[in-house]
């Protein structure tokens, strides 16, 4: 007879990450007043474990410490478990965070921190062996340590909470310096960058290696700024490295969370939405900038596997995939040289010398992570391959691969469906339409944006997270930041104007719930259940929310002409901009609001057609590293208030008007004229 597992109050959650938890015997409860509650009716500790779905650690520590009913008995006994998935409540994360952070020097996932009744930390860390290594505690040994100091030396834990918190609250609070974002900050940030810069094998710093995309888009617009060529340089030397290693899916598309060494070879293996939704950025302006084709194809490789694995019926993109497989990480991914020959035969032996794959395996045991390199160019002229024979017979090996390998047991997704991360997805598809003209790609945009503002709004508020039709009603400037980036973007693309009003609908209500003198709060008014109220001015996994909402109101002012936006946007850059010349190395996304302050943009309106005439002019456009413009349209005869659009609507032809700082140039009816206005319209 099968033994029941008990369940515990996890088993209600909507989150993966949670309810892969419910069948453990540690007495879990979600983030809560029913777990707080307890813990102060019963004078009990709190612990506090963070982690997601897709973290190869988090599923270790399930494994050795929270299945185990040893473990399980004594957190039960003396502490009140809460479980948080980070991704549902990236405000609670992003708090005790900075506690462990304070304590340790570092932090990561699993974060597992341990606070008074009050939801004080006094004690925090992330893995936890479940017995005790060099330098690393074994999990019940801390907790049994942990239980009898709070029960011993209750007012010391007490008092060093209470400071700890203090800290936190004063960090939050900080002043900010006033300075200006100038072209010599510009200039300093970016040689910040390139000091770090590993010009043999692309990034910044050592290993491990994450994907910056943010950074990698400010040294294009540093290079504009300054003249300095160095910066795109380098920005252009990370894109092809990363896109030639392990980190990249070279079958499958789309790139893994990040590296764990210096080459880019060998990566942590989940994938996340953000990661790849923010890359398709970059490479769409290594394309502009560069002309060459390979930046675009690995944009057609994130945004294919984005559609094809990560999209749900319903249009919305669900969150990550988990690095493991079998409890084994990476195994999805990897090959040994036998399966390749079985499933290519004749092309074996050229396909395994391109990628890099040995009898031996390039990571040892077999196995190897399919990567390119100069093995690449040397396999490619030993057989005389040409590069259009090369991408012929690529697609075609890649692809019996890829039906190979989708018979494999696949790696859990994360199918709950998180606004922001979906705006930064509707920006994604929305810019690649742009640059590529390719209408999947627009319908990928609009299907997202459809489904964030017809299942997780209520008319007014924008909600966080869904999943299964359920909807948890947690509001987050996250969701109203890169929600409105991504319905600005949808709109320049499509020139659909109930976009840009759910766009300016969202920015006035981030403005009346986030903003305080000009600073972006993570958390709305009133909201009570933190014992901070925290703002997010940095750029970390994903960019600044606040520096983001200065571009989507410098974005939003110049489209539609709002002054109160403008000041709006104004006041939000003075207010943080003397943190881009302090933490230029945290600060790329403010750095670039600021590069956008520096001139007027350049506005183009098109006018006098239907989408698809608009298309040549899209091409000419969008082919041109211009990161300081803003667009509107208009068919004939439609009526728009957009200031940019008055008086333009009842051309005959498709018409594209230039303009900057008030003043327009000719209209353009003719395409091929485009680059010459263009040209003229961006001297100085």
């Amino acid at each position: 007879m099968t033994e029941t597992k008990r369940r515990n109050r996890l088993t209600g959650s909507n989150s993966p990450y949670l309810l892969a938890h419910a069948e453990n015997p540690v007495d879990w409860y979600p983030w809560g007043d029913e777990a707080l509650a307890k813990a102060k009716a019963e004078d009990k500790p709190i612990f506090l474990s963070i982690g997601y779905n897709a973290c190869h650690w988090c599923h270790v520590m399930e494994r050795e410490s929270f299945e185990n009913k040893a473990v399980a008995d004594f957190l039960n006994q003396h502490f009140v478990s809460i479980k948080v998935d980070r991704e549902e409540r990236p405000d609670i994360d992003h708090i005790y965070m900075q506690a462990v952070i304070a304590l340790t020097g570092s932090g990561g996932w699993p974060m597992s921190v341990f606070l008074t009744p009050e939801g004080k930390p006094f004690f925090a860390g992330t893995y936890f062996p479940p017995h005790s290594i060099p330098g690393r505690p074994g999990f019940l040994h801390l907790i049994t340590e942990l239980a009898k100091a709070y029960q011993e030396s209750r007012g010391e834990i007490i008092h060093s909470a209470k400071e700890i918190t203090d800290n936190l609250a004063a960090s939050a609070h900080a002043a900010v310096p006033a300075r200006a974002i100038d072209r010599r900050v510009i200039e300093a940030a970016a040689q910040v960058y390139l000091s770090a810069f590993d010009s043999r094998f692309g990034g910044f710093g050592p290993a491990p290696k994450f994907p910056q995309a943010s950074v990698l888009s400010f040294l294009f617009r540093a290079s504009l700024v300054t003249g300095n060529g160095k910066y795109t340089e380098a920005a252009l030397i990370t894109l092809d490295k990363m896109a030639q290693g392990g980190i990249y899916d070279q079958i499958g598309g789309g790139f893994h969370r990040y590296a764990t060494d210096s080459k880019w070879l060998v990566p942590h293996f989940e994938k996340m939405l953000y990661d790849n939704a923010l890359l398709v950025t970059p490479y769409l302006e290594a394309f502009q900038i560069t002309g060459e084709k390979r930046f675009i194809d690995v944009v057609h490789g994130i945004l294919g596997y984005l559609r094809r694995v990560m999209t749900s019926p319903e249009g919305g993109l669900y969150s990550s995939q988990d690095a493991d497989t079998d409890g084994e990480e990476g195994k999805y991914y990897l090959w040994n040289r036998e399966e390749i020959e079985t499933c290519l035969e004749n092309d074996a032996d050229w396909f395994c010398r391109y990628y890099g794959v040995t009898a031996e395996g390039n990571i040892g045991d077999g196995s190897n992570i399919l990567h390119r390199g100069d093995h690449s160019i040397f396999s490619m002229k030993a057989i005389g391959m040409s590069d259009t024979g090369l991408v012929e017979r690529l697609d075609r090996t890649k692809a019996l691969l890829l039906e190979k390998r989708s018979h494999r047991p696949a790696p859990s997704t994360d199918d709950k469906i998180l606004a922001s991360w979906n705006g930064l997805a509707i920006s994604a598809f929305a810019q690649a339409y742009q640059v590529t003209g390719d209408d999947q790609y627009l319908t990928s945009a609009r299907r997202a944006a459809d489904f964030v503002l017809t299942r997780m709004t209520d008319g007014e508020t924008l909600f966080h997270s869904w999943r299964a039709g359920n909807l948890l009603r947690v509001e987050l400037l996250e969701d109203y930041a890169f929600m409105i980036a991504g319905l600005i973007d949808l709109y320049q693309a499509s020139f659909d104007e109930t976009v840009l009003t759910a766009a300016r609908r969202l920015a006035e209500r981030s403005l009346a719930q986030f903003s305080d003198q000009g600073i972006f709060y993570s958390t709305p008014r009133g909201a009570d259940d933190l014992i901070i109220r925290p703002r997010n001015l940095t750029d970390g996994a994903t960019p600044s929310t606040g520096s983001v909402m200065i571009l989507n109101l410098q974005k939003l002012a110049a489209i539609t002409g709002d002054p109160v936006l403008s000041e709006e946007g104004k006041k939000s850059l003075a207010a943080v901009s003397g943190l881009a010349a302090r933490l230029p190395q945290a600060e790329a996304t403010l750095l670039m609001a600021g590069c956008f302050a520096l001139s007027a943009p350049v506005e183009i309106a098109l006018t006098g057609g239907v989408l698809a005439d608009f298309i040549p002019f899209h091409k000419a456009i969008h082919t041109r590293f211009i990161p300081h413009k803003v667009m509107v349209g208009g068919g004939d005869g439609d009526e728009s208030e957009l200031p940019l659009l008055q008086g333009r609507t009842g051309a005959e032809t498709p018409t594209c008007f230039v303009c900057r700082d008030g003043v327009c140039r000719l209209p353009v009816t003719d395409p091929s004229r485009l680059e010459s206005e263009l040209a003229a319209a961006l001297q100085p």
